[in-house]
């Protein structure tokens, strides 16, 4: 008689999931958020201790303005290349990530202060980037010198040719980490090839700095509808905000809301267009006129933020904001007596993580395993990590850290001081479990 063959039971665990709501704290996290912009005339020494007192410690992100035009007419010598470097290097000393835009004018004058010759300009923007390119704490290079404040208008150099020329000396000058950013999509437009892949220079997105201050955005739209005109023409608004609800899942894109002298129709407005754009970063100290009335109204959504002002909303979600909403432990057979462990994590901010990151989870016995994750990871999009794990013992700890330099990713999710959140504690299904014979129930 042939005696039955009993399978060994596989040992198996089950995780007892902590609380993972959704937290209203602020987060610090790189690359979003509120900036502050600060000024610098490059022929002039900055002072950079009075400057440690008017910097805010809740944001992660700075606008630096280089105005350069006291050398219109000349090169920019070594005095003021070094002036530049001395203030990147006081901000990346601090953990700031840097918007940058060097201008001719900061007072609205571009036509009195900008080169006389074109190869001027050129020779300015070669500096400029030759500064900026070792400096991976530069997020973002708006603008491409010319223009009333540096925004790409009332200028004479701002013709089809001569912006790609200004673009191709950013494009081999940039360093790897950073984005490029023009004024209006007409003129993205101008620089990319309709329905070619890729389309023209990459690493290129949008700055707006009049959201909300006219139907256009003072200037930043055009009046007809894309049927009705050419690729490289401007766009009604309603086809520019579709065009930006592509581009910016691929590029970042913000700037500074504007009072338009009227109040917009409704928070929930507000909030669609920039959910729409996909907005990483705004000014916070313009047009507070603006900003104000944001503080006023309450958020019309439900939830955690049903109390909270628009304004706190807005500034919780500009760029990426991920939330942890659940983990779970499955068996795996066919792993040699490991489990798999699935987290989900969705980013509810209104726009993508654009920049390397990888999740890190920590074992109890304090061993960590990092997963890279793909970006962009894109608004509203939910993704599950998974992980195989040894049947222990214990608590179960998820934290995030950009490749780059470690900075700190903080999950939307209640966190302990170096920025982990317990996803729950894991213990052996063994009838009565060591948890439960020590106190811990379910």
């Amino acid at each position: 008689m042939k005696l039955p063959f009993f399978k060994p039971r596989q040992e198996r665990v089950r995780l007892q999931a902590a609380e993972l709501a959704e937290t209203r704290e602020p987060l610090r996290n790189p690359a979003r958020g509120w900036y502050q912009i600060h000024t610098f005339l490059v022929d002039r020494e900055p002072d950079l201790e009075e400057l440690t007192w008017c910097l805010n410690p809740e944001d992660a992100l700075v606008l630096l303005l280089f105005d350069i035009g006291g050398y219109r007419d000349r090169n920019l010598d070594q005095e003021a290349l070094g002036r530049m470097t001395r203030v990147l290097e006081f901000f990346a000393r601090r953990n700031y990530d840097c918007v940058v835009r060097a201008v001719y004018d900061h007072e609205g004058r571009a036509p009195e202060r900008e080169p006389f010759f074109f190869a001027q300009v050129l020779a300015h923007l070669e500096q400029v980037a030759g500064v900026l390119k070792p400096f991976s704490c530069v997020f973002v290079y708006q603008g491409m010198l010319v223009g009333s404040w540096g925004e790409m208008h009332s200028s004479r150099f701002l013709s089809r040719e001569r912006l790609g020329k200004m673009a191709e000396v950013l494009q081999n000058c940039r360093g790897e980490e950073t984005w490029l950013a023009v004024r209006r999509p007409v003129q993205w437009r101008q620089l990319h090839k309709e329905g070619t892949d890729p389309p023209g220079f990459t690493h290129m997105g949008l700055f707006d700095d009049g959201m909300f201050g006219s139907p256009d955005h003072l200037g930043t739209f055009g009046t007809k509808g894309r049927a009705y005109t050419s690729w490289d023409s401007p766009w009604s608004r309603e086809d520019e905000l579709d065009f930006l609800d592509d581009l910016c899942r691929q590029a970042p894109y913000g700037g500074e809301a504007v009072w338009s002298g009227k109040e917009p129709v409704e928070a929930g407005d507000v909030l669609a267009v920039l959910r729409k754009t996909g907005v990483t970063y705004l000014n916070r100290t313009h047009d507070l006129r603006l900003l104000d009335l944001w503080k006023s109204w309450c958020c019309p959504l439900q939830g955690i933020w049903g109390e909270a002002s628009l304004y706190d909303y807005v500034g919780a979600h500009l760029g990426y904001r991920l939330v942890i909403r659940g983990g779970r432990v499955k068996a795996d057979r066919r792993s040699g007596g490991r489990c798999r462990l699935e987290v989900e994590v969705e980013n509810t901010g209104f726009a993508s993580v654009y920049q390397a990151f990888r999740v890190v989870l920590t074992y109890p016995d304090g061993t960590e395993v990092s997963a890279h994750q793909p970006t962009p990871w894109q608004s509203g999009e939910t993704r599950d990590l998974v992980w195989e794990i040894p049947p222990v013992e214990g608590e179960l700890w998820l934290s995030a850290a950009r490749d780059r330099d470690g900075a700190r990713l903080y999950f939307a999710n209640a966190a302990d001081e170096a920025g982990r959140v317990l996803l729950g504690r894991l213990y052996r299904e063994d009838g009565e479990s060591r948890l439960e014979r020590s106190g811990h129930r379910r």
